[in-house]
């Protein structure tokens, strides 16, 4: 090996030493790990002292001493020193024969130490060998680095060289061979198959090293101690030593070998064929693949791989045909080439030859061997293809299940990517002006940072003043929005300052134009979804832990991964990260016990929470039914369609479910087997059962309403809300009565039929018997459609010889029964009568509606309503004789002509209505023989034309139609009419809906009736009682007062009607009610007035002006109070005459004006509208009242004045119930109502509009102190102290009672609370040191200055703690657990300390109490064993740890940090974290604050205030 063996990658020259030339020419390390020579670095260099890597681009800043500065490349050095020391070497293969040793006969008998000693010259000849085996180990690691070196260079010089080849062809191709050449660069990891000889060659030099390094320790030991020689075999040692190093014997043509890859480009074929497009060819441009189509690694449908093997020698007859030139060198990597997958699915033909010189023979065998090995690997059948393995940066991490990653080949394009979008926005055509929109899902540009602009997409958007997000609006009136990042997928909210105008929106965002937009729509976003493979979280139930994300976050950080692609699911890619030298980052997790690999629960250890059962119809009862899902004639499912409550779940489902936080809030890791959950399938959501696991992370669901079943992935299934329970299921199991398949399965025909017929939709359905819930239910079904009327569809399959008749099938059985019976059977006829069904045509057809004689509980359908006093209702027991009216009447008619009939009011008629034929009674006809008929079994009216109409026979005249009027309720507001807004209502409600009806008096017309309909729970409720409560009627006061509401003016009958024809029938005499003459009302909209402006925290005096009765207290300053006479004067002003009053629709008005009592006008908000009245607010002194309709005026008035009243709630306690109970509210109004009080502001809400967090002082007393006194609250424990509400001795029995107590145990003393130690008035300062912190201004401070906590008793309470603990077995367990009890508690040393009970923490499965430990401020939670009674000896000493506030600071008002304290949200856990910190060590506490809380400032060592650094690092503010 020459000195020219290793070059230059630039100009080719060979590295030479300084020794050899004047300079030398050495090989230099640049930062990005590229090596050059020192002359090309010297020609780099800059005036900058930069030099840029020609490969990569990368700077590297050099010194003083230039490119000599630089580090040398020591693998080169050494192999440059070793090809010259090979090059001076002679052979000298024998030499070490003529200085071998003779070795004693092999027969020789163990020697002793005498014959160790009578040969002195083992110890010579060991030395001799040892140097000499010294020299060959060296010569053999050299060799060794040498070729490991070599192989790694080569390689990297290949790639460079094949990578910059392709870089030039994809230039030139531009963006439409972009992907391309990320495959064939991912495909270059393949080039390492090459170099396995020269690995193979180094496996053997790592062998002989061993045995050389062993031989060498046996030796030594030999020298040292002689007497060994009798334990081994020293001829074999010497040798092993003596065996010279053979350069030759080594294979080092590995070093040299090139892999014959290169890319050509050829633009002249482009537009005729992709596959002429790019190629890898060898020099003699031979094609070794063609027409490869790859595997898509997203969003692409899989394709076939058509491949052909070119290294045979011989094509048989009927072979493929192959091109002309085949290489017979082809490496073996090509095979696993052709069958990996990329990016993308175009085809491409690839062709890979080499163009280096006929290897020896001894390689030439090799290589046939390994493409031996490697044919006979890919003729196996069962092995699977390669995973692709891909280099990451990871850009957003969610979670381990939901992150982002950028591909590294894309690199290069991304920066082209910026580039351009930098150098569009740096124009003014991406300027905003007024007229340009944004709607929500388009492509913007955002400067991100570093003048660097990115593509983002608008996810949610805002205009100004406006409180819900919009769709679009224009760009000036954006106050915020929501973005995504394409190509990091990360989001990111941004607000526009509202006075900048266009200039700060330009300032942060930019648009496209359509040239610019149309390019960027041909940039795919760089951010891919993945989700690591079959991962889920350790805790199912929280999902994510931070410490995964975190975890993960950590290890990845911002360095390339190697990623492996295993599939997809949705939209995300299923993969594994691996860091080297780290494992897989999911084996990681694992063992981190953050996450656990996915397994599903066949056999769930408690009884799932399943649905109800469907329920099923009465038997030989028609109802209709939609045809859900069909598998055959007997396996078919059903959903009745009388129930309209699925229609209100399933779009609450959607709603609930489609919200953008439902993904992590209801998100299912880990099924179990029928466990009930939700599941989204053909952009629908619906409530599904899992009943199997067929692999991976599939599972097999039953939709409950539906009856199919399919397979989705885990990721597709939602945990259920215990709402959606309420409803059965919906799908009903039914298979065709008497009617069976003639083989023993349905053919498909049958199956197609019987779908073409039913399925998805109406039909009739009959039950026929009662079957257990694991059997279908044996059902007729029947056409309700045009082409067959009720016709039969069991009676169509067996017609059409599609099915046979199970009686048919009976009579043949029995036929073919040779059994003799003498007599029949005893109850033939009766079971013959019970089991036959009714004919329906054999009853008498009824045309009008009889009253059923039991007046309760009547199944009824609503088909029109006019207004509470007017409701038509259908009988459900009628159905079937409505059906045969219709029916009837479609025979009839329905291919009748028009006839010429004169046709005039209050004639009978059929009517043909959108193409069903109706009984209708003629109300007018217009002059263009349009006529308006009211329908006689549904109660509203219509119009049809003349043709439609044909005259009614006498018989067919009639009605199933009953008139009803609402009995217990009257008109809201003293109206004797219900309004327009109470008809709507009753209107939206009722129409259509079933219900249950109650008669009340039958004699009445129209009847007087309740109606109860069943809402979302399941629930009858009466809708008298609702209107009540939506305060839209009032409860009728009279029993008398029943014929004013039956008559009212809605509800009249026609006066044409006669008296003797409506007691005749009901049906023959359709009411007509009188119309509605209230014009419609105007629809009004205003906003809110804008909320308050708070005063700042602290100590202030203020007038209470209203208490609400959910325990709101509206309090004003004094200047607010002067602001409301000048505002009260300026309303005056504004409204001079009592506007005209109009009939509005008050549904979109907020602001209002309002007439007092005092007939001044005020600013109101309106509340809800009960009747004739309006609840309204007043916004300036928070009075709540109900004012009639024309004392309210829906106009805002003085928008530049807040709201003069804020809305205050007492901090620190947490009231009895749900909320304040009304004599608290009465009570609070006897205290503050008209009083001027002192006022604690102590937090402003987030909300503008919400309550200011308050103490009241009254008195001198606090009010939240006065609230808990009279039990109407609670203290919040987590807030307040309860020091006034402690432990008390119980009263003494002043019974005298003459007890003998001799002999019994004395009674134990009832000690108190502990004593806190107290601070002198006149110490202001002291040296203290922090025991416990809660948060970072809560702390529990120890003093250290003797003197405060000085005892008279020379026994200290460590020595007094000991002394107990000693004998802690003697005291006994704590029985009676008051709060505020002192007591010793056992801590996780095992030693027990002083401690106090704050209250009981777990009730099951065992009592757990929560106790503070007073003597260090922390709080534990412990089993009742673990307490014992306090003994009176260390009682007297006061609590050693002082809870104290710290003053100086408060949590910040903006933090981006995520993680909070859980008790305390408004400190971040970083926060707490530094002030633990900052909290170390002897303090000196300065009290600046003793009531209502000791409060002081803390210094440090060093004399400055120890929340200063959390305040500079924007973790805290100053207060």
């Amino acid at each position: 090996m020459s000195e020219t063996a290793v070059a230059c990658n630039i100009c080719g020259s060979s590295y030479t030493l300084p020794e050899d030339e004047a300079g030398g020419n050495l090989p230099h390390v640049l930062l990005c790990s590229h090596i050059f020579c020192s002359t090309c670095l010297r020609s780099l260099e800059s005036p900058q002292n930069v030099i840029t890597c020609p490969e990569c681009q990368m700077d590297t800043r050099i010194g003083e001493e230039g490119v000599d500065g630089l580090e040398v490349d020591s693998r080169i050095i050494g192999l440059i020193y070793t090809a010259r020391m090979n090059a001076k070497k002679g052979h000298t293969g024998d030499k070490w024969k003529s200085q071998r040793f003779k070795s004693p006969p092999s027969s020789a008998a163990v020697h002793t130490q005498e014959n160790a000693e009578g040969r002195p010259d083992v110890v010579k000849v060991l030395d001799e060998a040892l140097g000499k085996a010294t020299e060959n180990l060296s010569q053999l690691d050299k060799l060794h680095k040498t070729l490991s070196n070599g192989i790694h260079a080569q390689l990297r010089k290949e790639r460079t060289r094949i990578i910059k080849e392709i870089d030039e062809a994809v230039d030139q191709a531009r963006s439409v061979l972009q992907k391309r050449r990320s495959m064939l660069v991912s495909k270059l990891s393949d080039v390492d198959h090459l170099f396995s000889d020269g690995r193979k060659e180094c496996k053997k030099m790592e062998q002989r090293i061993k045995e050389l390094q062993t031989a060498i320790q046996k030796a030594r030991h030999v020298r040292q101690v002689p007497t060994l020689e009798t334990y081994c075999n020293l001829d074999e040692i010497l040798e092993t030593l003596h065996i010279p190093v053979d350069v030759e014997s080594y294979d080092m043509s590995s070093m040299s070998l090139c892999s014959g890859l290169s890319c050509s480009i050829q633009m002249d074929s482009l537009v005729d064929s992709l596959r002429n497009c790019l190629k890898i060819t060898n020099v003699d441009d031979d094609c070794i693949l063609e027409e490869v189509t790859v595997e898509p690694l997203q969003h692409v449908e899989k394709s076939v791989v058509e491949v052909w093997d070119s290294s045979s020698q011989s094509v048989s007859a009927n072979a493929d045909p192959i091109p002309k030139k085949k290489s017979t060198c082809r490496p073996s990597f090509i095979e696993e080439i052709m069958e990996d997958a990329d990016t993308s699915s175009e085809i491409v033909e690839i062709g890979v030859s080499h163009s280096s010189p006929v290897p020896d023979p001894r390689r030439n065998e090799r290589h046939k061997a390994h493409r031996r090995q490697r044919r006979q690997h890919f003729e196996r059948p069962l092995t699977p293809a390669p995973k692709l393995v891909h280099y990451v940066m990871a850009t957003h991490i969610v979670n381990p299940g939901h992150f982002y990653v950028r591909y590294m080949m894309e690199q290069k394009s991304g920066q082209k990517l910026t580039k351009k979008v930098n150098e569009f926005c740096s124009a003014d055509s991406s300027l905003f002006t007024f007229s340009d929109e944004i709607k929500t899902g388009s492509m913007l540009f955002i400067y991100w940072k570093e003048d660097m602009w990115c593509r983002v997409t608008v996810t949610e958007l805002f205009q100004r003043e406006c409180f819900q997000s919009v769709t679009k609006c224009l760009a000036s009136e954006v106050s915020r929005l929501s973005v995504y990042f394409q190509d990091y997928g990360f989001s990111k909210g941004i607000s526009i300052p509202s006075d900048g105008g266009l200039s700060g929106l330009n300032g942060c965002l930019r648009r496209p134009d359509a040239n610019t937009l149309a390019e960027m729509n041909g940039w795919a976003p760089l951010a891919i979804r993945c989700s690591l493979k079959d991962i889920i979280p350790a805790d199912l139930v929280r999902g994510w832990s931070l410490e995964a994300t975190d975890e993960m976050r950590s290890l990845l950080g911002s360095e390339a991964v190697e990623m492996q692609v295993f599939g997809e699911d949705g939209d995300a890619l299923l993969v594994d990260l691996k860091k080297t030298p780290m494992v897989s980052l999911r084996e990681h997790l694992v063992f981190m016990e953050l996450a656990r690999f996915y397994s599903p629960i066949v056999a769930p250890g408690s009884a799932p929470l399943l649905f109800y059962s469907s329920v099923r119809p009465a038997l030989n009862v028609e109802v209709n039914a939609v045809v859900s899902h069909v598998n055959t004639p007997s396996d078919f499912y059903v959903q009745l369609v009388e129930n309209m409550e699925y229609l209100l779940l399933h779009s609450k489902l959607q709603d609930c479910y489609s919200r953008p936080k439902a993904n992590s809030e209801f998100q299912i890791y880990c099924p179990s087997l029928s466990q009930a959950c939700i599941a989204r399938y053909d952009q629908e959501w619906c409530r599904v059962q899992v009943v199997g696991f067929p692999g991976g992370r599939m599972v097999e669901v039953r939709f409950v309403d539906f009856g199919y079943r399919k397979t989705l992935s885990v990721n597709d299934l939602r945990q259920i809300k215990d709402e959606f329970f309420a409803l059965p299921e919906m799908a009903l199991w039914c298979s065709l009565n008497d009617v069976v398949s003639p083989q023993e399965t349905w053919s498909d025909e049958a199956c197609v039929v019987f779908k073409d017929f039913v399925e998805r939709k109406l039909v009739t359905v009959v039950a026929k018997k009662l079957v257990p819930g694991t059997r279908p239910m044996p059902v007729c079904l029947y056409e309700v459609g045009d082409d067959c009327t009720g016709a039969s569809i069991g009676n169509i399959l067996v017609k059409n010889g599609l099915a046979v008749s199970s009686k048919q099938t009976q009579l043949k059985d029995t036929q073919a029964m040779e059994t003799t019976i003498w007599d029949p059977p005893f109850e033939e006829e009766t079971l013959s009568a019970v089991l036959t069904p009714p004919s329906s045509v054999s009853e008498e057809l009824q045309p009008s509606l009889i009253l059923p004689t039991c007046l309760k509980d009547i199944k009824v359908r609503v088909t029109h309503v006019t207004s509470p006093g007017n409701i038509c209702v259908q009988l459900l027991q009628f159905d079937s004789q409505l059906k045969r009216i219709h029916d009837t009447l479609k025979s009839l008619f329905s291919k009748s002509e028009p006839q010429e009939i004169l046709w005039e009011a209050e004639m009978y008629c059929a009517a043909n209505n959108t193409g069903v034929w109706e009984r209708g009674q003629l109300c007018s006809v217009s002059t263009n023989d349009v006529a308006e008929v009211l329908r006689c079994d549904f109660g509203n009216k219509v119009k049809v034309h003349v043709n439609n109409l044909r005259p009614l026979s006498p018989d067919l005249i009639g009605s199933f139609l009953l008139e009803c009027n609402l009995s217990g309720v009257r008109p809201a507001g003293g109206r004797s009419t219900w309004t327009a807004t109470a008809c709507d209502f009753i209107s939206h409600y009722l129409t259509g809906a079933m219900a249950v009806m109650t008669i009340k008096d039958p004699s009445a017309r129209p009847l007087l009736v309740s109606l109860f309909c069943s809402n979302r729970a399941g629930q009858n409720v009466s809708f008298a009682d609702f209107l009540i409560s939506e305060g839209l009627a009032l409860k009728e006061r009279k029993a008398a007062s029943i014929s004013e509401t039956a008559f009212s003016e809605e509800c009249v009958l026609s006066e044409k009607i006669s008296e003797p024809q409506r007691h005749m029938s009901a049906s023959q005499t359709p009411p007509t009610p009188t119309p509605r003459i209230n014009p419609p009302p105007e629809r009004v909209q205003t906003h809110s007035y804008p909320p308050p402006e708070l005063p700042p925290c602290g100590h202030t005096l203020m007038n209470i002006s209203a208490i609400s009765e959910q325990g709101v207290i509206y309090a004003m300053t004094h200047q607010a109070v002067c602001e409301f006479d000048r505002l009260r004067e300026r309303l005056q002003q504004h409204i001079k005459t009592l506007p005209r009053q109009k009939n509005y629709n008050w549904k979109g008005v907020l602001g209002c004006a309002v007439m007092g009592t005092d007939m001044f006008w005020y600013r109101g908000q309106v509340q809800e509208v009960i009747g004739g009245h309006v609840k309204v607010q007043y916004v300036d002194q928070g009075l709540v009242e109900s004012i009639p309709v024309c004392h309210v005026y829906p106009m805002v008035l003085c928008e530049d004045v807040p709201q003069l009243c804020v809305p205050c709630q007492i901090n620190g306690v947490i009231p009895i119930g749900k909320g304040w109970q009304w004599d608290a509210v009465v009570l609070m109004k006897e205290l503050l109502l008209g009083r001027s009080v002192e006022v604690h502001i102590i937090e402003h809400p987030e909300d503008p509009c919400g309550c200011v967090k308050v103490e009241i002082t009254v008195d001198g007393m606090a009010l939240s102190k006065i609230m808990v006194h009279h039990q109407y609250a609670t203290f919040d424990p987590a807030i307040s102290s309860q020091e006034d509400y402690v432990v008390k001795p119980p009263v003494p029995d002043l019974d005298d009672w003459d007890l003998n107590t001799e002999g019994l145990e004395e009674p134990q003393p009832v000690l108190g609370i502990y004593k806190e130690l107290q601070i002198p008035k006149g110490r202001k300062h002291f040296p203290a040191k922090v025991k416990h912190i809660r948060t970072p201004n809560e702390v529990f401070l120890c003093v250290l200055d003797k003197t405060l906590c000085k005892q008279e008793q020379g026994e200290s309470l460590e020595e007094a703690l000991l002394r107990v603990n000693k004998n802690i077995e003697d005291l006994s367990l704590l029985a009676d657990f008051p709060i505020e009890c002192p007591c010793l508690a056992e801590y996780s040393d095992g030693r027990y300390y002083r401690a106090k009970l704050l209250g009981f923490s777990e009730l099951t499965p065992s009592v757990k109490l929560l106790v503070r430990h007073v003597d260090f401020g922390s709080d534990d939670i412990i089993p009742t064993h673990k307490l014992r009674q306090l003994p009176a000896s260390l009682h007297h000493f006061p609590c050693a740890a002082m809870y104290v506030k710290l003053a100086g600071f408060k949590p910040s008002n903006v933090s981006l940090e995520l993680e909070r304290i859980p008790y305390r949200p408004e400190w971040s856990m970083r926060a707490m974290m530094e002030m633990i910190d900052l909290l170390n060590g002897e303090l000196t506490a300065v009290v600046t604050e003793t009531e209502p809380q000791l409060t002081v400032l803390l210094y440090n060592a060093e004399g400055t205030l120890v929340h200063r650094p959390l305040v500079e690092k924007g973790l805290a503010d100053y207060a």
